[in-house]
């Protein structure tokens, strides 16, 4: 029944797009709700199995990406339309995402945590699995001392430059 939901939000839910070069735009959607699809609040398909245990896990044994600095775009990563773009699809896109996130560090340099909380916003691409579409994943980050946590939007099935959002920092190599 899981796959059924994934597989007609694939194909129908056209919510936003991302803005890596392979990526196609289309136009933000209202949830079933009828309240907006946005940033702040996407609709946010799929379970989240996994336990804090496992990204703990991840943060402590998953190599980190080299992040070429911080994006001078605020809405690198954290809009529906301008996702970070880690590739990878299902070869070794969880794991890119992890890799990408262990990269991350906090405004004054803080040990991130993150936890995925599951898929959103439908787009085209050529590199999707089903019918040319994919979802981005949505993480949710959090540090000593923010205020609140940050929605990260992924792609990993195209590539793309990969920066910082605006405010973080990364690793230092």
């Amino acid at each position: 029944m899981k796959r059924l939901y994934y597989l007609l939000s694939l194909s129908v839910v056209m919510l936003a797009a991302p803005a890596c070069r392979t990526a196609k735009t289309t136009a933000p959607a209202s949830s079933a709700a009828g309240a907006p699809n946005t940033d702040a609040n996407p609709r946010i398909t799929g379970s989240i199995n996994a336990p804090q245990s496992y990204y703990d896990n991840a943060r402590r044994t998953v190599e980190p990406f080299f992040v070429a600095g911080v994006s001078e775009d605020a809405t690198y990563g954290v809009t529906q339309k301008n996702p970070v773009c880690v590739g990878g699809k299902t070869d070794s896109g969880a794991r890119n995402q992890q890799r990408y996130l262990n990269a991350l560090r906090g405004p004054q340099g803080e040990e991130i945590s993150y936890r995925r909380r599951g898929s959103c916003c439908a787009f085209e691409t050529p590199n999707g699995i089903i019918g040319g579409m994919g979802m981005l994943d949505v993480y949710e980050l959090t540090w000593a001392g923010a205020a609140k946590p940050l929605l990260l939007y992924l792609n990993f099935y195209d590539e793309g430059p990969l920066r910082a959002p605006a405010g973080l920092t990364v690793v230092k190599p």
